[in-house]
């Protein structure tokens, strides 16, 4: 797999969140997306997980036009606000759109990847009866059940303390390894040193 972002601009209004951004995402890249607040990664991570329209540009994957939809695009993202269903358990959370054959298999694959984040206990609540903190592994353990090839993390380690933050790393890691390519959206330069391999700086829809 080869996403190929070519020149994709976006702006509200007189303010340009991209100015002809161009990016490669190869297989398994573990890519980071660094800059301050508003400079527009978040952004670039809507238009490719197919959430927003660029105004002009391209993305294409192995050559060719991704998909409209955003459920066929083969992307699993973890937002800034985990984005849980509050109608459904944690554990219906975590499996929506897990691809493992068979409803014992399936359970046992969330009842696995909850224990490692350390939210096994939570899996019977509702998103509303669990902390910010909580909530964040909940969205990330919903993101790598769905097995995609590109997984994109708007911030996604943010607010958890340092050994939570260690630990969550370490498992996207081991379940993203040999599987998905991974890009990360921070502030935070020592996160985005400990976790990826491939740098990147945006500043006022620019990236460098």
């Amino acid at each position: 797999m080869v996403i190929d972002i070519q020149n994709v601009s976006k702006a509200y209004g007189n303010v340009k969140a991209l100015d002809g951004v161009s990016l490669q995402i190869k297989d398994l890249d573990r890519v980071a997306v660094l800059g301050e607040s508003g400079s527009g990664k978040s952004t670039l991570l809507h238009i490719l997980a197919g959430l927003q329209t660029a105004d002009s540009g391209s993305i294409t994957c192995d050559a060719k036009p991704l998909e409209n939809k955003p459920y066929k695009r083969g992307i699993a993202m973890v937002f800034q606000d985990p984005a849980l269903w509050n109608h459904m358990s944690v554990r219906a959370n975590i499996g929506f759109g897990c691809p493992v054959q068979g409803r014992k298999n399936r359970q046992e694959y969330v009842r696995k990847l909850a224990a490692e984040l350390g939210i096994e206990e939570l899996l019977n609540r509702r998103p509303y009866e669990i902390s910010g903190g909580q909530a964040r592994r909940v969205a990330i353990a919903r993101a790598l059940a769905c097995k995609r090839p590109l997984l994109l993390l708007d911030e996604a380690f943010s607010n958890l303390d340092e050994a939570t933050k260690k630990i969550t790393m370490d498992v996207v890691r081991k379940y993203s390894a040999g599987t998905a390519a991974v890009v990360l959206v921070t502030h935070d330069e020592r996160e985005a040193e400990s976790f990826c391999d491939t740098f990147y700086r945006m500043e006022k829809g620019h990236l460098t």
